[in-house]
């Protein structure tokens, strides 16, 4: 079963805030992937 989620984040802070709370709803066996590419406009 292939699960997707898509967060794009505006600063990093955002980004540190969605990974806590991402983080927090795993469960302790979940692997998770992470991939894409830092843009700076």
């Amino acid at each position: 079963m292939d699960n997707f989620f898509v967060f794009t984040s505006n600063n990093e802070n955002e980004t540190k805030q969605f990974a806590k709370d991402f983080a927090s709803k795993l469960d302790n066996n979940t692997v998770i992937v992470l991939t894409g590419e830092l843009r700076f406009w």
